[in-house]
């Protein structure tokens, strides 16, 4: 096995991810972390960009992206993972129930546990120490290798949107995004947004009741996470099913509002290669316009995506498994495991990641990276350390053979 190994320690994996784990990291709240990455990256001789990234309500986030030059004689490639971890109403999900402190990143039995220990604190890791394989053993690059720790994936990806809008352009890119070390050639997309149902508010008959109308909407989709059938089988959404991609599209109405004369129902559709943001606008606005043709009496607003500053996340194509990225990926792996990676959507089949917005501009890019997720959100998340040394191993290796 290449000598490249030899700079990777184990315990250096397994201390890093701790740290990062320690550094509180929310959705939209990623500066810290972000300039502690960038001082870290600096401190050890990497070409540095602390990118300021804008934020809906008018602040700023912040993410860090680092570079070992190559002589350029060779193509670039990206290792990517986001900072931000789940936020649910600002805080971490049901704290009450955790055993470990979310942010104490404690090792217990060989497992890490904490906040984004999953999502994605160990990818970072991952990332980071593979980059110092690299640049401590010294070989010539004769391509980029860019460390990209981005901000706001599970936001719509707005940090590799900006790091795209910054114009950085590598021929390839691995996203460490937690996939049981299967090698994701493909992810859904998703569509969310809002259903606005309009009624009256007073405390008299005749009454239209919102809440009652609402209920037109939940019985017009299928069930939660159920495939829904194409317009061709009799259902409301226009696809072609993809072989890579069983099961989906699908959808779940996410949360109910309702304020006086208006029930607000919040859906997340995701979507597969050929579905787009408009498609799905113009075949969900005509599956309500069936139910208002039914009931004159039934009133709505289609809002998508849910709000001006969250995209939504668009499904791209498979990369082949041809490509000299997944050949190099898979070889690797299977150097250090011992056997042959699952390729295809993987582990993560249902979820999405910020491919999708660097397949968009042309990079080839796979998702690869450790941990593996029982149920999601969860309580005591946490990684499985040989998940993570084997991660920084496998994606070492890969750029030494993309790169050198």
């Amino acid at each position: 096995m290449s000598a490249l190994l030899d700079h990777i320690q184990d315990q250096e994996c397994v201390e890093l991810t701790q740290q990062l784990i320690r550094i509180p990291s929310f959705l939209w709240r990623e500066s810290e972390i972000g300039h502690w990455l960038a001082d870290w990256l600096s401190a050890r001789g990497y070409d540095v960009d602390l990118q300021e990234v804008p934020l809906r309500d008018g602040g700023v986030t912040h993410q860090a992206i680092g570079s070992l030059r190559g002589d350029g004689s060779g193509p670039s490639l990206m290792l990517c993972g986001h900072s931000d971890t789940s936020d649910w109403n600002g805080d971490v999900f049901r704290r009450d129930q955790w055993r470990y402190d979310p942010f104490g990143g404690e090792l217990v039995d060989g497992l890490i546990y904490g906040l984004g220990a999953l999502n994605m604190k160990a990818g970072l890791a991952s990332i980071l120490m593979a980059g110092e394989a690299i640049r401590r053993s010294g070989i010539l690059l004769k391509g980029d290798l860019i460390l990209a720790c981005v901000v706001a994936e599970t936001g719509g990806g707005v940090g590799a949107l900006q790091l795209i809008e910054s114009g950085c352009r590598p021929d390839y890119c691995i996203v460490t995004e937690a996939g049981n070390l299967d090698v994701g050639l493909i992810s859904v997309g998703y569509v969310q947004g809002k259903i606005r149902v309009l009624g009256e508010f007073k405390h008299r008959v005749p009454y239209i009741n919102p809440i009652e109308k609402a209920a037109l909407v939940i019985d017009a989709f299928s069930p939660s996470y159920v495939q829904i059938p194409s317009r061709a089988a009799g259902g409301w959404l226009r696809y072609e099913p993809h072989p890579l991609i069983p099961g989906y599209p699908s959808m779940a109405l996410r949360d109910i509002e309702h304020y006086q004369d208006a029930t607000t129902l919040s859906f997340d559709l995701r979507i597969i290669p050929g579905m787009t943001e408009a498609s799905v606008r113009e075949d969900m606005r005509a599956c309500l316009e069936q139910i208002k043709a039914a009931d004159p009496e039934f009133d709505y607003e289609l809002i998508i995506p849910q709000s001006e500053g969250q995209p939504n996340m668009p499904a791209r194509d498979a990369t082949p498994k041809d490509s000299p990225l997944v050949q190099a990926l898979v070889e690797a792996h299977t150097q250090v495991t011992g056997a042959k990676p699952n390729i295809g959507a993987g582990h993560r089949i249902g979820a999405t990641a910020d491919t999708c917005h660097f397949k968009g501009v042309g990079i080839s890019c796979v998702e690869y990276g450790p941990g593996y997720i029982p149920s999601w959100p969860m309580v005591d998340e946490r990684i499985d350390i040989e998940q993570i040394i084997s991660a920084t191993k496998t994606l070492a290796l890969t750029a030494e053979a993309l790169l050198t």
